[in-house]
Order: structure tokens, then sequence, then C-alpha cells
């Protein structure tokens, strides 16, 4: 992208959006002294937002608006493919008696579309929907059968930062767990996103070897052996998600 095409009153706009969802509501002297903006234009862009819905006033903090919700649920929605992922999300959770999640990645970054702990798949309600790659299951999974060059650019432009106490945080750490997880064909998150939560994941791709998104089995450590986490939830995913990639071709979804 070239530099000269960006807005700046739209990259403004983004980071007091940004800033409302990390500190979940603040008034205008408080974004202002965080973004290091003058009060005046904070105020601005937040009466543009709060006129199309964008953010709402609470007293005297803005909050982000239910717009947000609508153009997400039309995200999630706006894909038979996406669709169809929560119908396997069941499935992978009525097989495995645990939680099953599905995600994609979208700028360097893993959003959940899908989860399930039974027998119905639900918009994902988390509040940090928009995870780190190398902190998942789902984005170790995708950024193994990424080029290097697309692993170069994600890991410079989010860094590799450090979740939990088992999160990877070396670039030449990444890059030996990657390979593992080419030559056993599924990814783990040993709480590394979460203290206590073990998870296991793959892709879902394509005819052409295209990457649609992953999915994850996933429970708590105390709950979660070995055995679990490297042999039957990596079983179970192996043979349900080859089936949502052949009815996606068979619905002629792809």
């Amino acid at each position: 992208m070239i530099e000269s095409q960006l807005l700046t009153t739209t990259e403004t706009s983004l980071a007091v959006i940004e800033a409302i969802q990390e500190l979940d509501g603040e008034t205008p002297a408080e974004l202002a002294a965080t973004l290091e903006l003058s009060e005046s234009t904070v105020y601005k862009h937040l009466y543009t937002l709060a006129k199309h819905g964008y953010v709402a006033s609470d007293g005297d903090e803005y909050r982000l608006g239910a717009r947000f919700y609508h153009i997400g649920m039309y995200v999630r929605n706006r894909s038979k493919v996406f669709e169809l992922a929560g119908k396997y999300v069941i499935e992978l959770a009525e097989q495995s008696n645990e939680e099953s999640d599905f995600g994609i990645e979208e700028n360097g970054r893993i959003v959940t579309l899908f989860d399930s702990v039974g027998s119905s798949a639900k918009p994902s309600s988390r509040l940090n929907n928009y995870e780190y790659m190398h902190t998942t299951a789902i984005g170790k999974a995708i950024l193994a059968r990424l080029p290097e060059s697309r692993v170069n650019e994600i890991a410079d432009r989010w860094g590799l930062p450090g979740l939990t106490e088992e999160t990877i945080t070396s670039r030449a750490e990444l890059d030996t767990e990657l390979e593992r997880t080419r030559e056993r064909g599924y990814a783990i998150n040993d709480q590394e996103s979460i203290p206590g939560k073990r998870v296991a994941g793959v892709v879902a791709e394509g005819p052409n070897g295209t990457v649609i998104g992953g999915f994850t089995i996933s429970g708590p450590e105390y709950r979660i052996e070995d055995a679990d986490l490297h042999q039957e939830f990596p079983d179970i995913l192996q043979r349900v998600v080859p089936d949502f990639e052949t009815e996606l071709v068979s619905q002629g979804l792809l």
C-alpha cells in the first residue's frame, strides 16, 4: 500500500474505535490522553462515529455501538462456507465432549467465528476475538502452511508478544514449532493463549490447497491429558474436517 494514499482522519477514527474497545469505554478526555490527541479532535471523531451508530455515550463515557454487531453478523454470514463450518463445529464438540471452534485468518490475526460446547454452534461472543496467530492452534496450523515471506510479514507486523508463561516469544522457537506442526499434521496451543486451556487444531482447505480456516478441539488442563491433546483430539479433527472439505465441494461452495 502506498503511504500517500492513507487518510489520516480515517486512521484517527480507527484508533479511537480500537482504544474504546481495548479500554472498554472511556471519556473524551481519557481517550485524548491515551491517544495523545487534543480533546476537541477526539470529540469530533466521537460525534461523527456516534451519528452513524458506531459509538454510543454511556454517561460521560463512550462505548462501541450496536452497529458493529450488525456488521459482524454480516461478515460471519456472508459466506455459506462459514455457515457450513458451524455444522462441523457441533460435530467436533459432540464427538470429543469438549469445546470446538472454527476461525479464520484476517490481516495476520485469528478471528473465531463459531464455537460450541455441545449440540449447538453459536457466533463467538469472546471479548478478545482478534488473537495473535502464534498463540493459537488455528493460527499455528495456518502459519505452517504459509510461505516464509508471509510468516515474516505477520511476525514483523504484530511481533510475538507473550500472553502466558508458555507462549512462544522467539522467531527461532516459532520456526521449530511450525516445522513440528507440518510433520505431525496438527497444531497445539498448550496454555499459550489462556492459562489452563489445552487446544489441538487443523486447517481446512479447498481442493487447490487454499486455506479456508481452522477447526479446534479444546479443554481444561486439569482434564485434558497428553493422550487427548496429541492423539484423541487430532484423530477426531483429521476424521471430521475432511468431511467438511468434501461437503464444500459437493455443494458447489468452492
